[in-house]
């Protein structure tokens, strides 16, 4: 190999390395919301919060990663071709299966999932990974939405991520569960950020009070209302009402300020 083939050589390992760089430290972020208990608000948390980024200028793309029982597409107001199950399945582009939710005067964008019950062909989903390193150039975060449980779709899309959090109620059968979740996560030496801990009612927690907890969500009629219609409660004229509203805007800024510093907002 001559001396201009080896600079050649260098220049493009140079490029790689710069581009890895930019990707790896000014790329998006993402951050899962595992949950060892069905029916705790994961996704209502998961929705809400991509409107309050939204409304804050960052660009979010919410992945549906429930492939049991997803549910974000009742949210969409532009629907895609397909969906992320298809792709994971080898039967769709990624930019087929991007759709929109607008609240106010922005949007967010969702890649919903098709129920594997119903799907004929099986996924891979270690095909998330790619996804994920092209749509970080995207987006400002992306948040993955995976099934309640310790499943494989639930602990590979984790092992992606860059920030965790654990969602649960302060009741017992939830905390238990989340506690399983905990262990798995120690066990794997993957880091998480902290509990989410939603409907909570009075002003003090039970079960999660001498634990790390990022951010507590009060009980919240309207919210729950606003979900069952597939809209969030910014969506709502009447949004002011809700008690949640301000802990979503709270939780946005924290993660705005703490873990997406380095993205780059349009």
């Amino acid at each position: 190999m001559t001396a201009e083939s080896l600079a050649e050589l260098g220049r493009k390992l140079d490029r790689i390395v710069s581009e890895y760089l930019k990707l790896r430290y000014q790329g998006g972020k993402v951050i899962s919301f595992p949950s060892g208990k069905g029916g705790v608000g994961k996704t209502a948390i998961t929705i809400n919060l991509a409107a309050a980024l939204a409304l804050k200028g960052k660009r979010v793309l919410v992945m549906d990663l429930n492939f049991a029982l997803p549910n974000i597409h009742m949210f969409l107001d532009e629907a895609p071709e397909a969906t992320l199950t298809h792709y994971l399945g080898g039967e769709a582009e990624l930019d087929e299966v991007i759709g929109k939710v607008f609240v106010k005067d922005t949007h967010f964008d969702v890649a919903p999932s098709e129920s594997i019950v119903d799907f004929k062909k099986k996924i891979n989903i270690e095909k998330l990974n790619d996804a994920i390193s092209l749509l970080k150039t995207r987006y400002d975060c992306l948040l993955l939405d995976p099934a309640p449980g310790l499943s494989k779709y639930v602990f590979y899309p984790v092992r992606l991520s860059d920030h965790v959090f654990i969602v649960s109620a302060d009741v017992r059968p939830a905390y238990m569960d989340a506690m399983k979740v905990l262990k798995l996560l120690e066990t794997s030496k993957i880091n998480h950020e902290g509990f989410i801990v939603n409907m909570v009612r009075g002003s003090e927690l039970k079960y999660f009070a001498a634990m790390n907890v990022f951010a507590v969500i009060p009980y919240d009629g309207h919210l729950k209302k606003a979900f069952l219609a597939g809209r969030t409660v910014f969506h709502s004229k009447m949004g002011f009402l809700s008690p949640s509203k301000k802990y979503f805007e709270k939780m946005a800024d924290e993660i705005s300020s703490t873990f997406l510093s380095n993205s780059q907002s349009t």
